[in-house]
């Protein structure tokens, strides 16, 4: 099966203006959803460490109240900082991805993976020994397995895809 088989690869295909709007909204949202979440997180752990030295406020005093709170803008401040470094390699990648365009694969599964962070199919690349790994979305995870042969649309630097077609299922 895999000796007859033919890998095509289609590089810097342009972006079309409804996917570079959805990809600006998906990050936008990731923008607001991140400081609700970390202020929520910050808040619920002063709460739980106020609980473990609630004993100990009698003794405290008008700095070591302002140090607690301190406590918590750093807190809040680390937590941030590591959201906005994620920002900013996923806005790097996406920056690439809209000048370079997408990618059209036409190949092979030759492993599926599931992680923490989503489901990921391994196609056989265009030279020999060459694997390209794309993330796929859950319905397309499951509804295809190793030794499909599948077109798939993805961009090039985020390694995501955008579309998913079978043209060969077992």
């Amino acid at each position: 099966m895999i000796e007859d088989f033919k890998t095509k690869l289609l590089e810097n295909i342009p972006l079309t203006n409804e996917e570079i709007g959805d990809m600006e909204s998906r990050l936008n949202s990731f923008k607001a959803k991140m400081k609700i979440i970390l202020s929520f997180a910050t808040v619920l752990v002063m709460v739980f460490v106020s609980f473990l030295i609630k004993d100990n406020f009698k003794t405290f005093r008008y700095y070591d109240y302002i140090l607690f709170a301190m406590a918590g803008f750093a807190l809040f401040g680390l937590g941030y900082l590591m959201g906005q470094l994620v920002l900013w390699y996923d806005t790097a990648n996406w920056k690439k991805d809209k000048v370079a365009g997408k990618n059209e694969l036409v190949s092979i599964v030759i492993n599926r993976d599931k992680t923490e962070y989503g489901e990921y199919f391994t196609f056989a690349g265009a030279n020999k020994n060459e694997k390209i790994r794309i993330k796929v979305a859950q319905e397309d995870y499951s509804r295809y397995a190793i030794g499909d042969r599948l077109s798939v649309i993805y961009l090039k630097f985020s390694k995501e895809a955008l579309k998913i077609n079978p043209i060969f299922t077992k």
